[in-house]
């Protein structure tokens, strides 16, 4: 193999493995939240985007570090989501057909959030970016690859490990799967399903805005990221199997892959809609998702 042929395979692994990394996070917060809530939160992308602004404006506007600044935003998040649940979210539980209720309601918000972007930020800039946590680049072979984008890549992957570690071995994680397959059943059996109901939104939500975080720590943004993602982690939740996080993983990576590759060789124009052709053939043979619970 020559020089350019590593190179390019290089490019093309790190860049799978940072942006699938993030799209099964942001899957992963999409399901844990729709398969236990049966809330499809047409909002996810705004949640996205909202971390990134925020953590912009903490660095650019009042000087802080990167690494403060995400500390601040994911406890923001958490309060926020915290909020949401109280006012809004808990009081369409006993609604019949909630689903259809809450991605109306969802879908309102994302529209609240998008003119609030275009009155403010889209002033300001058209494109943002975070200063880098570490500075310095590391030499994979020829392939130079930023520290930070390194750390951003280790720092999701070891977050989709926690994730997998807390539902496979955390009492909360084996309740929480337990709603996601019977909620009847599960409590019968004692779980308080509105508790489970309200942790389950406050961690996607979470895992939704540390997406966000570290998209912007890897990469520059504008104010159509939002959709981008949105769609993208519909995409992710809807092939991978509604509720289920092993496909969440699965699929997100490989639409990471699958971006990166079409990048490097098409156009990164072809690449964001690439894997949505192939989310239609998947579909047609699988039409309830690779992983259905």
């Amino acid at each position: 193999m020559t020089d350019a042929q590593l190179l390019i395979l290089l490019s093309t692994l790190s860049t799978g493995l940072i942006l699938g990394a993030i799209f099964s996070l942001v899957a992963a917060g999409v399901t844990i939240v729709y398969g236990c809530v049966w809330l499809p939160n047409a909002s996810n992308g705004q949640f996205f985007l909202l971390a990134a602004l925020v953590a912009w404006t903490f660095t650019a506007s009042l000087g802080w570090s990167s690494w403060l600044a995400a500390i601040a935003v994911i406890v923001l998040g958490i309060g926020l989501s915290y909020l949401l649940e109280w006012i809004l979210i808990r009081r369409l539980y006993d609604t019949p057909n909630r689903n259809v209720a809450y991605f109306v309601v969802t879908l309102g918000m994302t529209q609240i959030m998008t003119g609030i972007f275009s009155m403010t930020y889209a002033k300001w800039s058209d494109q943002f970016s975070l200063p880098p946590v570490v500075d310095g680049i590391s030499m994979l072979g020829p392939f130079p690859l930023s520290n930070n984008r390194l750390l951003v890549m280790v720092v999701s992957l070891l977050v989709l490990v926690a994730l997998f570690a807390l539902l496979r071995y955390h009492p909360y994680g084996r309740a929480l799967r337990a709603v996601f397959q019977n909620r009847e059943a599960a409590a019968l059996r004692g779980v308080d399903v509105r508790s489970i109901y309200r942790l389950s939104f406050v961690l996607g939500s979470s895992i939704i805005f540390l997406g966000g975080i570290l998209f912007a720590l890897a990469y520059s943004f504008d104010l159509t990221v939002a959709w981008t993602m949105s769609i993208t982690a519909f995409a992710i939740m809807i092939i991978g199997g509604p509720g289920s996080v092993i496909g969440a993983l699965v699929v997100g990576m490989t639409f990471g892959f699958t971006q990166a590759i079409v990048s490097i060789f098409a156009s990164p124009t072809a690449a964001t809609f690439s894997y949505l052709g192939a989310m239609l053939v998947i579909l047609l043979f699988r039409p309830s998702g690779l992983f259905k619970r």
